[in-house]
């Protein structure tokens, strides 16, 4: 097969160390399905039989493609999507796992190895019941472990026992696996009639979700719990706080859907469009089977040659676009949910991010999508639409820990105005990147919205913790100092700020912000003091610090000039 890259062996050796039972956890465009042949190598060389379990047709198809490419002496059979094969001609097995928990479906020699991809997909009781004793090695592999119900404690991890960190955005980066990539965000209004519904919404989602955090003890923070918990009340419609984890529930989709849905938006595509026809091929992230369509048919109006890709389509079509993308034929799709996992598609020059997702996991994937190596070491480049003042605003939070990722990774960002993305994005496209230590920031713009985001609802929109990720566009008295001296502290206002930020952390994060500026009354301590404190590195408190600067600065500008 063939050599495998220096994360990929890492990832495999931690693997066998940890008994052949654990989880590798690899951003998209990586190469995580090496590793599960590395595995399958190792069973077959033990004479184990080998179970592949996938969550769709297309991954069950582009497996068994990998597997018989990569080890042509080894018998591979494939059950699902019309394909009826078993062990007895089969040494590996390639099965969704609708096709895997079927009454009567192939079960291998006791002792085999189990391969879970996107094993974040079966932590539910029926899907789980794929997880037997039959397996005595047993690997997962997942962008990210990540579910907004129990099913990860529950179901996933007892069974794998452990997570191995394989590669992620820095690391694919580093060792040349991730294209190089520039960052671009650009603001869109609303009109006034969403703008209004919005606020609508908007206010019907605090008011409940404060409701349901100080009368129903629910957890305000990390978001993710706290939506496992609404969940899980909303089933009870027979009480007060089922009706109003309903309510909620409904207002934040409503919320959400005007957000992906936005006119602005959509126009904005007709915009793009003239730099999108000179990229190799793009796509563009939407949210609902409404915007793909509608943002399609203004890029073909505009003489991109575009196709919407979602769940409208039956298998058939989906499969004549795929290879119409994969041709040239179509340079661009625009797709909510569908294209976010187990889709393999080719290099692609440009993302187009319409509408953000609640989900970590999601939104690594479409990064992985853009991030994947080009031909000519060609850079990739993000665009990334967003209403100001909302929880899609990148200076308040936004895109959960995803813009935060990117940008740690770009070679350059910057905020600019949807009139001036064309002549930038098309100059992006043909000027080649060049290797530089220091990324460049160009900071963001303050938000036009007159009322910004509280911090309680910055934490909300993250679905995890806040992260500021862009530079202060205005002055501030507490500015960056040497890190072996205090913060300094500013102003009455200044502090109220930071403990509201702080109030947005998890609790070791904010308990390192309160020791760093003397939150509490006592004197503020240096980077290197509160580092030996928390049992953390220096340059890790730094770090936190500078986010907690900036925050501070972009929310008492926005306040200001509301």
């Amino acid at each position: 097969m063939t050599e495998l890259r220096a994360w990929q062996k890492e990832a495999f050796e931690a693997w066998r160390g940890a008994g052949n039972r654990a989880i590798v956890e690899a951003v998209t465009g990586t190469g995580k399905t090496r590793v599960g042949v590395a595995a399958i190598v190792s069973a077959r060389s033990l004479n184990q039989q080998v179970l592949v379990v996938v969550p769709t047709i297309d991954l069950l198809e582009q497996w068994h493609s990998e597997v018989k490419q990569q080890l042509p002496s080894v018998s591979v059979g494939r059950r699902g999507n019309g394909h009826r094969d078993d062990f007895r001609h089969s040494s590996v097995l390639i099965t969704t796992i609708q096709s895997a928990i079927m009454k009567g479906a192939p079960q291998p020699r006791p002792g085999a190895l189990m391969i879970a991809d996107e094993v974040h997909r079966y932590g539910t009781d029926g899907f789980a019941r794929v997880f037997t004793d039959r397996f005595d090695h047993r690997l997962g592999l997942t962008a990210t472990l990540e579910r907004q119900d129990e099913g990860v404690d529950t179901h996933i991890l007892p069974y794998f026992r452990t997570t191995i960190a394989g590669c992620d955005f820095a690391r694919g980066r580093r060792d040349n696996v991730l294209a190089p990539v520039r960052v671009m965000t650009v603001a869109i209004e609303f009109t006034p009639e969403e703008r209004t519904k919005f606020e609508e919404h908007d206010a019907i989602a605090r008011d409940a979700r404060t409701s349901l955090i100080t009368k129903y003890d629910c957890v305000a923070s990390p978001f993710g719990e706290f939506m496992k918990t609404v969940t899980k009340l909303a089933e009870q419609r027979d009480l007060p706080e089922g009706r109003l984890a309903s309510r909620y529930l409904s207002a934040f989709s409503k919320r959400r859907s005007l957000l992906a849905d936005c006119q602005g938006k959509i126009q904005a595509l007709g915009t793009l469009a003239p730099a999108l026809a000179k990229s190799d091929r793009s796509i563009v992230f939407s949210e609902t089977k409404a915007s793909a369509e509608a943002g399609s048919a203004v890029l073909r109006e505009h003489g991109v040659q575009s196709s919407a890709y979602s769940s409208g389509l039956d298998r058939l079509a989906r499969t004549r676009v795929l290879q119409q993308f994969r041709s040239g034929a179509l340079t661009n799709l625009v797709a909510p949910r569908v294209l976010d996992e187990g889709i393999d598609v080719p290099a692609v020059d440009v993302g187009v991010i319409i509408a953000s997702s609640s989900s970590r996991r999601q939104m690594i994937q479409r990064m992985g999508r853009i991030l994947r190596l080009k031909p000519g070491d060609r850079a990739a480049a993000f665009v990334i639409m967003y209403v100001p003042g909302t929880m899609e605003d990148p200076s308040l939070g936004a895109h959960e820990a995803f813009l935060e990722q990117l940008l740690d990774i770009a070679d350059e960002q910057v905020d600019v105005p949807i009139a001036q993305a064309p002549a930038l994005l098309t100059e992006w496209l043909t000027r080649p990147v060049e290797p530089s230590p220091v990324p460049v920031r160009v900071p963001s713009k303050q938000p036009t919205s007159n009322e910004p985001v509280a911090a309680a609802e910055v934490s909300e929109s993250r679905g995890q913790e806040h992260r500021a990720t862009v530079s202060p566009a205005a002055p501030s008295s507490l500015t960056a100092v040497p890190t072996d001296a205090p913060e300094p502290i500013g102003t009455s206002g200044e502090i109220d700020v930071m403990l509201r930020y702080a109030a947005t952390l998890p609790a070791d994060e904010a308990h390192m912000i309160v020791e760093l500026f003397g939150l509490a009354g006592q004197p503020p301590r240096t980077v290197v003091q509160v580092s030996k404190l928390c049992g953390v590195t220096a340059d890790a408190v730094a770090h936190l610090r500078q986010r907690a600067i900036e925050a501070t600065a972009k929310f008492t500008s926005a306040r200001d000039s509301g």
